[in-house]
């Protein structure tokens, strides 16, 4: 009997100039399938920016360093020239980041010959991609299949007209052992947002709330960016006394005792990992329905949606919470709402998907 050969999945990636979700989740999966004896894996990354962030399983291939500044067409080039000079072709490839990946892909694959599936991956919303200039939904038609990391994502593509097969996967998170001691403080008035200090992360949204609010709530925030913009648009709304700015913090629930939600209130985000992330550690997330949050956040039980935008609504959510009209959700329920995000499930699902794709594909 001849011997089965393993898979050979490439993932390829435009550029990572900052450590946030899309770094860990290219290192989990890498990590992950480096113990499937049936499949290999490998990343290439178009462009350097000079940022380590990878482990020892998902090492790149870089094409490009930030300062040649290559154009769409030259990256297309590139990996063509790279597919060619590979003694075999990847049976899948994954275009993962930004939707435009995937239309280099696709130009990519056409000029080196070769057969494969190709996979879009984006790790953004298509809306955010279009807003961005790095791709929206025409990207993704160029795609055989599409992994949709989100709910909102997954609507994307269907409401885009798009007749591609879409499979939803989920972002995996190391599930905590045991939850935040939080005790059981009642409500402390206290939020805390974790994440990127950007315009669409919308911060504003949440000091205008805490402005309209009859009890004075305090939002602690764990993230870097656009600090000196954020401070001015605390000021604005004359809540500058009730902000802390705690910067980058690697475990930001580490010390959150005394947090009552934790806050997302982003205009769009792929998956958002720190909805379930909060949720692990057993706070409950206020939100915006975008990412995962539709599918994983049930009002009254792990946490609140309030619409996009919506600070009069997010403050009368406050007042209802501070006054006990709604509850704050028990943080074993909010621990046990995301078990299927735990990381080697999602990795595993996502294994078990492109073993079926190369298959196929064979």
């Amino acid at each position: 009997m001849s011997e089965i050969k393993s898979l050979y999945v490439e993932m390829v990636i435009p550029q990572l100039a900052e450590k946030g979700g899309l770094d860990r989740i290219i290192n989990d999966l890498a990590e992950h399938l480096s113990h499937k004896a049936d499949l290999e894996f490998h990343v290439v990354q178009l462009v350097d920016t000079g940022l380590k962030w990878w482990n020892d399983h998902a090492l790149p291939t870089n094409l490009f360093k930030a300062q040649d500044d290559p154009s769409f067409m030259d990256t297309a080039h590139a990996y063509a020239a790279y597919l060619q000079g590979l003694e075999r072709a990847p049976d899948v490839i994954m275009a993962t980041g930004w939707p435009i990946t995937v239309t280099i892909a696709r130009e990519a694959i056409r000029q080196a010959g070769i057969r494969t599936v190709l996979v879009a991956y984006p790790h953004m919303t298509l809306q955010e991609g279009e807003e961005k200039g790095v791709g929206g939904v025409a990207c993704i038609k160029d795609a055989d299949v599409a992994f949709a990391i989100s709910p909102q994502v997954e609507t994307e593509i269907r409401n885009g007209g798009l007749s591609l097969r879409t499979l939803r996967v989920n972002n995996g998170i190391r599930m905590p052992k045991s939850l935040t001691d939080r005790g059981k403080p009642g409500c402390t008035h206290k939020l805390l947002y974790v994440g990127r200090l950007v315009e669409g992360k919308n911060l504003p949204m949440v000091f205008r709330a805490m402005a309209y609010t009859k009890e004075p709530w305090s939002l602690q925030i764990a993230g870097q960016g656009e600090l000196e913009k954020t401070k001015e648009q605390a000021a604005i709304f004359g809540v500058s006394d009730r902000v802390e700015f705690c910067g980058f913090l690697n475990d930001p629930y580490a010390d959150a005792e005394e947090i009552s939600f934790v806050i997302m209130p982003s205009n769009y985000e792929g998956f958002c990992m720190v909805i379930p992330e909060a949720l692990s550690r057993g706070i409950p997330v206020i939100t915006t329905p975008v990412g995962c949050a539709t599918e994983v956040i049930k009002p009254g039980e792990n946490g609140y949606l309030v619409n996009i935008d919506d600070a009069t609504m997010l403050s009368q959510i406050l007042d209802m919470i501070a006054e006990e009209k709604l509850p704050i959700p028990d943080p074993t329920v909010c621990r046990a709402s995301v078990d299927a995000y735990e990381l080697r499930h999602a990795m595993e699902h996502i294994y078990n998907e492109l073993l079926k794709l190369g298959k196929e594909g064979g």
